[in-house]
């Protein structure tokens, strides 16, 4: 039986299933996949490492830097996609170059893997985001005794041979395809920082302020 373990739970049981309205008192859990990408030859490619520990899932899979959310810290999606590619490459993302194409959560029995179980069979939500960034930086092998050396595969290879790649990537290698060709224009379709915004209107403010030089 599921271990919801909380006053929900005769509404849990009771419930019809709503694929448009997660239960909200799962415990939660979120994961990032992030694809660094450049261009060499007019050849698209991205940067993968193969997984290299028998003991994890997804053994000799080729993953792009990226991980699980911090649940304890209820670390935010978009915040773990920067930390993991620091851990794991060494490579420093900007913010405004970091692009989410993909984001899906589902029902899972499991902990750390989203596999699209029943409603009553849910003991956790998980939610996995795919993200874009150019490859602006060499990556470093950080984690020798978890992934193998970073390489660029151009893209039109992994399109023929997508079981080489992690489940979400494999499944979504054309939609990342697409949007890295579209790249340019999403990112300039991203919602204004407000915040920086605020701050060049202050700038812009003070500098009307100061007296004139003529």
């Amino acid at each position: 039986m599921n271990n919801i373990g909380n006053k929900n739970l005769f509404q849990y049981w009771n419930s019809p299933y709503n694929e448009y309205e997660m239960i909200s008192y799962l415990p939660e859990r979120k994961m990032t996949q992030l694809i660094l990408f450049t261009e060499i030859e007019n050849e698209i490619c991205l940067l993968l490492a193969q997984r290299i520990n028998p003991n994890k899932d997804f053994y000799l899979k080729l993953n792009g830097p990226g991980g699980k959310a911090i649940h304890e810290k209820n670390e935010n999606i978009d915040v773990c996609v920067i930390r993991e590619c620091f851990e794991e490459a060494e490579i420093v993302l900007r913010n405004e170059k970091l692009l989410k194409i993909f984001e899906e959560t589902c029902y899972s029995t499991k902990e750390w893997i989203a596999e699209n179980c029943l409603q009553k069979e849910a003991y956790y939500t998980v939610t996995l985001a795919i993200y874009l960034h150019p490859l602006e930086e060499p990556p470093k092998q950080t984690e020798p005794h978890t992934l193998g050396p970073w390489h660029l595969y151009k893209i039109k290879d992994l399109l023929k041979h997508r079981n080489e790649l992690v489940p979400v990537l494999g499944e979504n290698i054309e939609l990342i395809d697409g949007k890295i060709k579209t790249y340019e224009q999403d990112v300039l379709e991203l919602p204004i920082n407000i915040q920086k915004l605020e701050e060049k209107w202050k700038n812009n403010h003070n500098e009307l302020k100061k007296p004139s030089t003529f």
